[in-house]
């Protein structure tokens, strides 16, 4: 049985003035245990409609299918910042935390000026594009913005071809999880000397922060690094088509366990563009990485596994020791045999569907039950009467 004691944040009451780049951050303490209060305007916050829409019914309750993810475990509720009354609701609130996450534009109408004054000791943590200071501070970001000023744009992509976003706006993931490391941090100095902290992220500079080794690989060798990886690619590097979709393939020279395991097995296929890859040629690593031998091995190998799904080429290379794995679109992930495996999805009622669905669960193991689906993302103001004592409209002093 899974004990509240044992959760972290249990006792910890978290503002959430978010709506893109800390929804995630708050996100992360909800699912320890905190108590997550989302601050909208009357009318909903802007991020409730960012698309894909959820189907049906649900639309017209939630919204989109990103705010549904980014606000599993929250509270939600409805104050009209606009009026004197309503910014003293707020400010009554935030004295009530010990935590506030608040982002500029947030549709809430307030400052961070006017957080910073309630008195109290709390952790006060912005989360902006490029920081509150700084040449930057004052443009408008986004995350193709960030992640091109960050550099993860320029590292990514296929060698002599354009830089390329990362999909699924990685930026404000990583904006999220550098903002919680950092308040988790905060907070426990919080707890433990009774000071306040003011915690400024910049999700430019987290992107920056974050680009594999290339920090590493100037501050010790000088060296910039590129789009392909360090080093020799070698030509089995990379994916390749199937008959169903993508399977990714290693199988350099350096691997020769794959190397051998996957010439054995087109060898018991049959397969006639066998003899080509047992060349002198194919024993020379630099040859192997030129971009002719790329293209060579690339039309050979996608003719040898036109034919078969990625799934029972994904179990073959597995059972060969072949370095081979299917490669998975979004759609395919509720029927991954490893992740249901590990129980990775759990169930949430979803209001409007009159059904559970499947969420992801925890980003994380740790030995003690500490993550936990609590409930589905909130109602516009469903918690107003419990937090704030008030109606769904919740403009305390008209």
């Amino acid at each position: 049985m899974e004990q509240t004691s044992l959760r972290p944040y249990a006792t910890v009451r978290i503002i959430d003035l978010t709506h893109e780049l800390g929804a995630y951050c708050t996100r992360l303490f909800a699912d320890l245990g905190a108590e997550v209060i989302r601050v909208e305007p009357p009318g909903g916050g802007i991020d409730r409609c960012r698309p894909p829409g959820l189907p049906g019914e649900a639309a017209k309750i939630l919204g989109g299918i990103p705010f549904a993810f980014l606000n599993v475990n929250k509270k939600s509720v409805t104050i009209d910042t606009a009026s004197p009354p309503g910014r003293a609701v707020l400010r009554d609130l935030v004295a009530t935390a010990q935590v506030v996450v608040y982002e500029p534009g947030s549709n809430v109408g307030v400052e961070l000026a006017d957080i910073l004054s309630v008195p109290g000791t709390r952790v006060v943590t912005a989360i902006s594009h490029f920081g509150l200071t700084g040449p930057y501070s004052h443009f408008v970001g986004c995350d193709l913005v960030n992640q091109a000023l960050g550099g993860i744009a320029w590292m990514s992509g296929e060698a002599g071809k354009p830089p390329l976003r990362l999909a699924g706006d990685q930026s404000l993931f990583v904006a999220s999880l550098y903002a919680a490391a950092a308040t988790a941090l905060a907070l426990w100095d919080t707890e433990t000397r009774g000071v306040s902290h003011m915690v400024d992220v910049s999700a430019q500079e987290a992107i920056a922060h974050s680009l594999q080794n290339a920090i590493q690989a100037w501050d010790l060798e000088g060296h910039i690094s590129v789009r392909g990886g360090e080093g020799i690619r070698d030509a089995t590097e990379g994916g390749f088509v199937c008959k169903n979709g993508y399977v990714f393939l290693a199988a350099p020279l350096s691997l020769s366990v794959s190397w051998s395991g996957l010439l054995a097995w087109m060898k018991e296929e049959g397969f006639d563009g066998l003899d080509t890859l047992l060349t002198p040629a194919w024993s020379d690593r630099p040859t192997r990485a030129t971009a002719a031998m790329r293209e060579q091995f690339r039309v050979l190998f996608e003719r040898f596994v036109a034919d078969r799904t990625k799934e029972e080429l994904g179990a073959e290379a597995l059972r060969r020791k072949v370095v081979m794995a299917p490669v998975s679109r979004i759609a395919d992930l509720p029927q991954d045999q490893q992740l249901l495996y590990r129980g990775y999805f759990h169930k949430v009622a979803m209001p409007g569907l009159g059904r559970e669905v499947a969420m992801p669960g925890a980003p994380y193991r740790l030995s003690e039950p500490l993550w936990r689906l609590d409930r589905a993302a909130p109602r516009l103001g469903e918690d107003n009467a419990a937090i704030l004592g008030t109606g769904p409209d919740a403009r305390r002093g008209k």
